[in-house]
């Protein structure tokens, strides 16, 4: 997503992310991702719930691909973070647009499972 800043702003697209961790995790995520977007606390979880984001079993974490994907994660370089507070959390992606109409609904099915930033900017 990152990269698709300036067709981001062009747009007037305002990313936010929500995580679930306490104020030092978050703070920690944010200086070690570099993210520039605004990054809201949803400690309770009430947000992932009622976006039906679940928590992943176990073949979900640890499936052949999430592991492949983890190995060259780290052949890269880009070692996996420490998790978080519930590492069994799934994320995903909502895109609501100004009048606040849910665009685009992604639930992952592993910690990998997300949407293309193309497919994303073809639905701004």
């Amino acid at each position: 997503m990152r990269d698709a800043q300036k067709e981001l702003d062009a747009s007037n697209v305002v990313v936010k992310i929500v995580a679930f961790d306490n104020d030092f995790m978050a703070k920690a995520y944010v200086s070690s991702s570099g993210l520039t977007w605004p990054l809201l606390l949803d400690l309770d979880q009430n947000l992932y719930r009622r976006y039906s984001m679940q928590r992943g079993t176990f073949w979900q974490l640890y499936n052949p691909l999430s592991i492949l994907k983890y190995l060259l994660l780290i052949a890269t370089g880009t070692a996996p973070g420490k998790p978080g507070r519930d590492w069994n959390q799934m994320g995903g992606d909502v895109l609501i647009d100004p009048a606040g109409i849910i665009r685009m609904h992604f639930v992952s099915n592993n910690p990998h499972d997300r949407p293309s930033v193309n497919k994303i900017l073809s639905l701004i």
